[in-house]
């Protein structure tokens, strides 16, 4: 004993009532594990689907395609950056002169309004909306004869 400290001899009933509550003690932990196990297997099979049960619809919609910058052509317009992924429309639009792709730019793909266009490009609505109504004329000729060309190949 150091100290003022006294050992505490137990008796051989005490130590049997100890081990005994002991034992209770640890029953009791594993039997409140166990419940909290089976709870959270209900809760995964209630929220988790295995995937080999998916239908073949569910597995399409299961994948992530990736989209690189090299893959996109981009276009700048009043400050803007048009990024356009379809090859044969980016090409067609190159083809357009510059007043006239950045009036389709403008309209279908940042949904001005002729009037907005009109007011950054400083020309008038009705030249707006008579160079939109032929450049689109023109892409899609252009972008017929594009698709006309690579059926042939």
């Amino acid at each position: 004993m150091r100290g003022g400290e006294q050992l505490l001899e137990l008796t051989p009933s005490q130590k049997k009532t100890v081990r005994h509550q002991f034992d209770s003690f640890c029953r009791k932990v594993l039997r409140e594990e166990a419940r909290d196990y089976e709870r959270h297997i209900a809760w995964r099979s209630d929220h988790e689907v295995s995937l080999s049960e998916l239908s073949e619809e569910q597995e399409r919609q299961m994948y992530v395609l990736d989209k690189y910058p090299s893959e996109q052509t981009h276009f700048h317009v009043q400050g803007y950056d048009v990024a356009i992924e379809n090859e044969n429309l980016a090409n067609a639009l190159t083809v357009l002169p510059d007043d006239k792709r950045d009036i389709v730019l403008l309209a279908f793909f940042l949904d001005m309004t002729d009037q907005e266009i009109a007011d950054k490009l400083d020309m008038v609505r009705r030249t707006v909306q008579y160079k939109r109504a032929q450049s689109l004329k023109e892409l899609k000729k252009e972008m017929e004869i594009t698709e006309d060309g690579a059926q042939s190949e």
